[in-house]
């Protein structure tokens, strides 16, 4: 079910199922995403164990009436960055992406106080880890992507032109990028004999 929060943003809430995510989660984790607008692959996700995240609950400062005061709703997850379940290059990434969400001990944690119930914020909450852990793992991805297809400027140029059937360009430049260097070298060999006398 779509639930509508706010005029700007959706958000999917899913039924809880028990002490894990929801079945739809386990789908979505199975398969490779494939990130449109750069061509990456992600691989697999790495699920949130719920079972592993430290709960608190507070008075919400958000919705609720006249039980603002009277219940917690505010939920607030955590988790330790030294967890066994987080890959390490995942770890390093959050460290640096969501560092303002790192306290000192170690913790990284997300808090919600959107509607006035607590079941629903700490679903949100989690919701909002997970998406956290996958924006870490796709920047993780497009950083290896970078990293093996990163070309020089010259081999970027000459493939741009290959690319546009500019072969006679390559040549041309080729030529031109020859002819700087004997100049410079004719340059450099004439301020020696220069300086010689």
């Amino acid at each position: 079910m779509l639930r509508q929060l706010g005029a700007a943003r959706s958000l999917w809430v899913f039924p809880l199922r028990g002490a894990g995510f929801c079945q739809q989660q386990r789908l979505k984790a199975s398969r490779e995403v494939v990130d449109e607008e750069s061509e990456v692959v992600v691989p697999k996700r790495t699920i949130l164990p719920e079972k592993l995240l430290t709960k608190r609950v507070s008075r919400s400062s958000g919705p609720g009436g006249s039980s603002v005061n009277s219940s917690d709703t505010r939920v607030q997850l955590s988790f330790k960055m030294t967890a066994d379940w987080l890959p390490d290059n995942i770890r390093e990434k959050m460290s640096v992406m969501h560092k303002n969400r790192i306290s000192k001990a170690g913790d990284f944690t997300v808090a919600c106080q959107v509607t006035s119930s607590q079941i629903e914020n700490q679903r949100m909450a989690a919701i909002k880890i997970q998406e956290l852990i996958d924006e870490a793992e796709k920047a993780v991805a497009l950083d290896k992507h970078k990293a093996e297809t990163k070309m020089d400027f010259k081999d970027f140029v000459v493939a741009k032109l290959k690319k546009e059937g500019r072969e006679k360009e390559i040549e041309q430049r080729a030529e031109i990028i020859k002819d700087v260097k004997r100049r410079s070298r004719e340059k450099t060999n004439n301020k020696k004999e220069k300086s010689m006398y």
